[in-house]
């Protein structure tokens, strides 16, 4: 219905956008800050600290040999 009210009127053009101001310069952690990172995680409790092998798991092959009954616990071979 166009017809009946004629065009409507184009907004107005946008400001241009101002710069991006450089981001702020990043310091290097002191050597503080990282040992008391460090002590966290070191006292910290729970599971993954009982964890003994990473993600890939043991590398070695187990030991599939059984003693006898026959002593040879005592004989360490």
């Amino acid at each position: 219905m166009s017809f009946l009210f004629g065009k409507a009127p184009k907004p107005a053009p946008l400001p241009p956008v101002p710069p991006v101001p450089p981001p702020p310069a990043v310091k290097p952690p002191d050597t503080d800050v990282e040992d008391d990172v460090r002590a966290d995680l070191r006292r910290r409790k729970g599971r993954s600290s009982t964890i003994a092998t990473s993600g890939v798991g043991l590398t070695t092959e187990p030991e599939t040999r059984s003693p006898s009954l026959l002593g040879s616990a005592s004989r360490g071979t």
